[in-house]
């Protein structure tokens, strides 16, 4: 049983914790009961302290740089299968600063065209982030700060790897302002929203909850301007170019979970084994079949109405879509 100094610490811990406020209520009505009644809390937050600590442990630790003797190497490549996806597409004229927005990335119909898969000739897959679990030490975490450049209402890079708690500078090219909303994309929840005044920038923190690993900002004026940020927790990461062709090397040898994920797709895990000096050859296939789109993302016209059709479809084929 937890002593009443114990008790004492925890209720302080409470007090500080916002989405405990229940809780905390509840123990100062209680505190004033009987002692059994006590004592029967005091054991509940017993239980709580030690599944809240332990929690917290866990997060709190903290990769570790070490010279890595023997290293091992994964590489290999992503690749897109089945048929390629349609483009999102977005009509302008719904949105403000149509002449600035229309410079690029826009077909004859005045619609933003946002082409999510890029690959190469022989179907490598540009825009997969690989990363490595089950990490706990290895060569050093050297990540590169995040940019985000924003120019003719498009943000660039597509694809982030980002730490946790780690900052980032949202560079404004543009002589309009644009609305940075980053959401916490497994929940759909904004964790911030940074306005960026035109030709400056704007500085951001991204402070995943729990262990979310996935973030996506969209301009609140342009929803069409999107960038998308995975969380890492180690430097055994890579971001593919065009061939979707990945390696990562000194690694420590031992058994791990190799992840890929595209910002549009089911994510892929595999187990595998590194052993001194060896080398794993590993590919990733994403099915292009399995890519659905909301029907407002499809329609060029701009409004959903009796002649918006799916493009590819008998009807979609006819009216040219």
């Amino acid at each position: 049983m937890m002593s009443s100094i114990s008790i004492s610490i925890f209720w302080k811990y409470l007090r500080k914790k916002q989405d405990d406020k229940y809780l905390y209520t509840k123990y100062r009505y209680i505190s004033h009961q009987g002692d059994s009644t006590v004592m029967k809390l005091r054991s509940i937050i017993f239980v709580i302290a030690l599944l809240s600590f332990a929690s917290l442990s866990a997060e709190s630790k903290a990769y570790q740089a070490m010279d890595v003797a023997d290293g091992g190497t994964i590489q290999g490549k992503a690749i897109m299968t089945g048929k390629m996806p349609y483009p999102r597409v977005y009509h302008l004229i719904l949105f403000p600063n149509i002449d600035m927005c229309a410079e690029i990335d826009t077909d004859d119909e005045m619609n933003r065209v946002l082409d999510d898969f890029k690959i190469s000739e022989d179907g490598g897959l540009k825009d997969v982030i690989i990363t490595l679990e089950h990490v706990e030490a290895g060569k050093p975490f050297n990540k590169k700060p995040i940019i985000i450049d924003s120019e003719d209402c498009k943000f660039s890079p597509d694809v982030n790897v980002v730490r946790q708690g780690e900052e980032f500078r949202v560079n404004n090219l543009d002589a309009v302002m644009h609305n940075s909303q980053v959401y916490q994309a497994e929940r759909g929840k904004i964790i911030q929203n940074l306005p960026v005044p035109p030709e400056e920038t704007t500085d951001g923190k991204v402070t995943f909850q729990k262990k979310y690993k996935i973030f996506q900002m969209i301009c609140g004026m342009h929803e069409f301007m999107q960038t998308w940020g995975y969380r890492v927790q180690n430097p055994y990461y890579f971001i593919t170019k065009l061939g979707g062709e990945f390696k990562i090397d000194n690694i420590p040898p031992g058994d791990y979970v190799l992840n890929a994920w595209h910002y549009l797709m089911k994510p892929q895990s595999q187990k595998i084994r590194i052993d001194k000096n060896g080398t794993v050859d590993v590919n990733f296939e994403f099915d292009g079949n399995k890519v659905t789109r909301p029907l407002y993302e499809t329609i060029k016209s701009g409004r959903i109405k009796k002649d918006a059709v799916y493009p590819g479809t008998a009807k979609g084929k006819e009216l040219g879509r």
